[in-house]
């Protein structure tokens, strides 16, 4: 649900207050709106909201004696208006997870800039803020039966960069390696610096096929990226292991184990690869 359907479901519940509360609204302007549930909705409250003025309009006739009055008002089935109820509420409900999520967003910024929050080295997330984060994601999911995602990545060979180049060049790596990664992922995914070449993602809302979209890309740009020192240029790769939430995890552990398990296989493949275990 994007911010557009938030504000047309935003005026559906206002034409529903209006209703319940005799301030005879007028008709929905549904023009140029997709075929979709939240039409559905408008379209179900003008139809109810032209009845409802019909009876007003013969009520008012008959209470001045004119009995010949036409009630021309065609009320939609009880079964319809509880369709009407269950699909609204559910739309309310994503509604405001779009409002939450939106929010988490705004804060995760405004938390970036907080000195405990982000690895001093590469600016992404530090260890801690990311296992807080996971731990939030993951409670989330159990509870709304919501989907996300796990990258674990390990920076190939960063001890033989360090031992060749030296550590600055090595934490130059780990800077650019960061930075990169922050162009390529979404607004909404979160990076966190685990330890060492240790990098991990939580992707909200995305389900494996989505995970591994990402993943490849991020494998991509790292495998294209150069880092300039003052005798050469660096070249780096970057492994990466990728698993989604399940309903039967118990705990995120479950779910970081299973990305561990593929970032391992993913290395023994020969490093430079993406492999996922479900």
């Amino acid at each position: 649900m994007d911010h557009n359907d938030v504000e047309r479901l935003e005026r559906v519940n206002a034409q529903i207050h209006a209703l319940l509360h005799d301030e005879q609204p007028g008709i929905l302007d549904l023009t140029g709106q997709q075929e979709d549930t939240i039409r559905q909705l408008g379209e179900s409250l003008n139809t109810l909201t032209e009845a409802l003025s019909a009876l007003t309009h013969a009520a008012h006739h008959l209470s001045t004696g004119d009995l010949d009055v036409q009630v021309l008002a065609k009320l939609p089935a009880g079964h319809h208006l509880k369709n009407l109820q269950s699909t609204l509420r559910h739309l309310n409900l994503q509604a405001e997870e779009h409002g939450a999520q939106r929010q988490g967003i705004s804060a995760r910024k405004q938390e970036r800039a907080c000195p405990d929050a982000t690895d001093s080295l590469t600016g992404v997330y530090s260890r801690r803020y990311f296992m807080d984060f996971a731990t939030k994601e993951f409670l989330r999911s159990q509870r709304y039966s919501h989907i996300f995602s796990v990258i674990q990545m390990d920076i190939d060979h960063l001890k033989k960069i360090n031992d060749t180049h030296g550590r600055a060049v090595g934490d130059e790596v780990l800077k650019a390696f960061g930075a990169n990664c922050l162009e390529v992922l979404r607004e909404s995914d979160v990076l966190g610096r685990i330890g060492g070449e240790e990098f991990s993602i939580i992707l909200p809302e995305t389900e494996m096929e989505g995970a591994l979209i990402v993943a490849e890309r991020v494998r991509r740009s790292i495998a294209d990226l150069k880092v300039y020192t003052n005798v050469q240029i660096v070249h780096f790769t970057v492994s990466i292991g990728v698993t989604s939430f399940r309903q039967d995890d118990s705990c995120l552990d479950d779910v970081l184990k299973r990305a561990d398990e593929a970032l391992y296989l993913a290395k023994n493949a020969g490093r430079n690869k993406v492999v996922s275990t479900g």
